[in-house]
């Protein structure tokens, strides 16, 4: 049947038709069908929309969801996301304690668990923690959903609107949005090759307190961070510590790459919190990255009555996290298959460094620099100053590559010429391809 184009003007709605997305294609004798589903589409719309809290409004979809979205079409390589190697999720070996587990366990691994976590996963978190020289109380650990769900926490219970939160320049888009949905004010503070630049970072908050405004918390990756892969030296570490105590700040600690070194010391990965006699470092630990990211399982580390706090909040988000879940790991850990699997680990994510770093060093343009990072998933990029890392997005996505612009990671966006590359989740051969074809578009995109 032949189709013909309508123009459907509804009375007082007839300019926010086109912001709305309000526009079909109509085949004749549909008219009256498709009106009905235009104004009941407007109708649902407009009963929630005047609804929504102040807090759900300031949410905004970000330009980096598009961006990821055509990162993903067929044919793409794409360095975009911070996905674990698919290939090294523990399958087989999840699947027979699962099975063991639910045989003997089962009543109990299905019902509801600790709000706080379980007890000997707990033990687990406790011992993983004293290798690493946290010491750390059964009562100062809560298991949560993710080290994203504590991020979350942090932000739920530290932040009124207003607040000031001081961050690495770049810092993890998660942490970014987290604080950003309980309208914090973020304060930047640039990064060095050894960490966060000490210097600015006392200048950033003498000059807040000059303004009367005291920052709430100073958010950091120190080990390999993300975006840049930064390896915070021992000295910067204890460096920020002691600011934090000069001007009583907390230090929310995120170390979810803590043990994916490549050859790095026990010293030199020493996180913050192994320091802090005070209680003023809230450690969040991750197993997404060395078991796999669709457990959903990590965990914070505080004071007992903060903790008590957090698990408060936690409650009331999603009640229990999953006791079978929790079961699982504490057998992989006791086998000591979880100690085998991070060694191998490194050796897998070594291997794609190294071959993203010569990649690199082979295809791209002189002016186009880049970290070399010592563990973690990620490599950084710099191109030439003047140049926005977007324009060149779009000539790579037109040769079929993918990266992540790094001014999402600012929290004003204001530096444009950055972007992140992400080697942990393509096998060497197809990180060779795909940087071969971001050379070429670099190379076309600088000769421009």
């Amino acid at each position: 049947m032949r189709r013909k184009v309508f123009s459907i003007a509804l009375k007082d709605n007839v300019s926010s038709l086109g912001e709305q997305g309000f526009c079909w294609a109509l085949t004749e004798g549909e008219g009256c069908d498709i009106f009905r589903d235009i104004h009941s589409n407007i109708r649902r719309k407009a009963v929630w929309e005047g609804k929504l809290s102040k807090r759900a409004l300031g949410m905004k979809g970000s330009e980096i969801r598009r961006l990821f979205r055509l990162s993903m079409q067929p044919g793409v390589i794409s360095f975009a996301g911070g996905l674990p190697d698919p290939g090294s999720f523990p399958r087989e070996e999840a699947a027979s304690v699962l099975s063991r587990l639910l045989r003997e366990r089962g009543e109990v691994l299905l019902q509801y668990g600790p709000a706080r976590g379980d007890e000997e996963l707990v033990e687990v978190i406790r011992e993983r923690m004293g290798r690493r020289g946290m010491d750390v109380g059964p009562r100062e650990v809560l298991v949560v959903s993710g080290a994203q769900q504590g991020l979350d926490l942090c932000a739920k219970l530290f932040l009124d609107p207003g607040d000031v939160v001081l961050v690495e320049a770049p810092s993890f888009i998660g942490a970014l949005g987290a604080f950003r949905n309980y309208q914090a004010e973020m304060v930047g503070v640039p990064m060095e090759e050894d960490g966060v630049d000490l210097g600015a970072l006392e200048r950033t908050v003498e000059g807040l307190l000059g303004e009367g405004r005291k920052p709430k918390f100073f958010y950091t990756i120190p080990n390999f961070q993300n975006p840049t892969g930064t390896l915070t030296s021992q000295e910067k570490r204890r460096g920020v510590l002691e600011l934090a105590r000069r001007y009583d700040l907390l230090v929310v600690e995120d170390d979810a790459y803590g043990e994916l070194g490549f050859g790095t010391s026990d010293q030199e990965v020493r996180p913050i919190k192994a320091m802090d006699e005070e209680g003023r470092v809230i450690y969040l630990g991750s197993f997404s990255k060395i078991v796999s990211p669709g457990i959903r399982l990590g965990w914070m580390a505080g004071p007992e009555e903060l903790i008590d706090r957090f698990e408060m909040a936690k409650q009331m988000l999603d009640v229990c996290p999953s006791p079978l879940i929790q079961a699982m790991v504490v057998e992989l850990h006791r086998k000591g298959f979880l100690d085998e699997h991070v060694l191998n680990l490194r050796e897998i994510y070594r291997s794609r460094r190294d071959a993203m770093v010569s990649s690199l060093r082979r295809h791209m343009p002189q002016g186009v620099r880049w970290t070399e990072p010592l563990g973690g998933f990620y490599v950084w990029v710099t191109i030439p100053e003047g140049r926005d890392a977007l324009d060149l997005f779009h000539m790579a996505v037109e040769r079929k590559v993918a990266f992540v612009i790094g001014s999402a990671f600012y929290p004003d966006e204001s530096v444009r010429n950055v972007f992140r590359l992400s080697f942990c989740h393509e096998r060497e051969e197809v990180i060779e391809e795909g940087i071969g074809r971001l050379g070429e578009a670099t190379r076309a995109f600088l000769s421009g």
